[in-house]
């Protein structure tokens, strides 16, 4: 059948929104599957992870507990060994009392008086008394470590005594261990007194007395420790003498650690 050349065809039908393959060089992809195998490939590799640590946990905690199956294994044994040797303990003190033995021959020795030795004031500035006795060679006792005038002779470190006639007054030592000294003034230093008696030592018996004379005296330290009391360095100074016989002094006194 011819087709008159008068006719025109219809016009196409028009595209609701459909994009002509044609157009866009292809068919079209989906816009989300990269991000979509990213979150999978991410979600894989944490539970992997969480499975391995899991596994690692188990381990560890199974390890543990071996560890300390083998430790009280380890343990039992000592400690039931050790129960019956409790009763030989009494041994050890005996050992260390005959260690101890040479104690008391140690703490007999006389320190040492130096420079360093710590001093630490007792008293100072006592006045002692000794008063006009009623007839001559009577003994009156001087104890310095309280002081005390009129002591008894078994706490004393001096014995006052005056002679019949017209001699001075004189004092006594009164034991081996109680030492003495005469210095030129009561400005001294402990550490001097301590040297003067060192390197200059009166004799124990019948020292004249005289006014203006200081003598540096170590109290007795066999009896300090005995007593429980303190060894002491004492600074005695003569002060008057006066005809009536009676004799003043003016003691200080530091505490000597022995």
């Amino acid at each position: 059948m011819s087709i008159p050349d008068s006719f025109v065809p219809p016009p196409a039908a028009p595209n609701d929104g459909a994009t002509d393959p044609s157009s866009t060089g292809g068919p079209g992809r989906p816009a989300r599957s990269g991000a979509g195998l990213l979150a999978v490939a991410v979600a894989g590799v944490a539970l992997v992870l969480a499975l391995v640590s899991a596994l690692l946990s188990w381990r560890a905690a199974d390890r543990a507990n071996e560890a300390l199956d083998k430790l009280s294994a380890v343990a039992s044994p000592a400690g039931v060994g050790a129960a019956p040797s409790q009763p030989p303990t009494s041994g050890p003190p005996a050992a260390e009392q005959t260690t101890d033995a040479p104690a008391p021959t140690e703490s007999g020795a006389v320190p040492e008086l130096n420079k360093q030795t710590r001093y630490e004031v007792r008293y100072t500035a006592q006045t002692l008394r000794v008063p006009a006795g009623s007839g001559c060679s009577d003994s009156v006792y001087i104890d310095l470590d309280e002081p005390r005038v009129q002591t008894e002779s078994g706490v004393a470190e001096l014995e006052f005594r005056r002679p019949c006639g017209t001699g001075s007054p004189y004092f006594n030592l009164t034991s081996d261990d109680v030492d003495a000294g005469e210095v030129s003034s009561d400005k001294v230093t402990p550490y001097d007194c301590a040297d003067q008696i060192r390197t200059s030592p009166i004799a124990g018996e019948e020292q004249a007395l005289r006014s203006g004379q200081v003598y540096c005296i170590t109290t007795s330290i066999e009896a300090a420790r005995s007593s429980a009391n303190t060894w002491k360095l004492v600074l005695l100074s003569v002060t008057a003498t006066p005809k009536d016989g009676s004799v003043t002094f003016t003691a200080s006194a530091w505490n000597i650690p022995a």
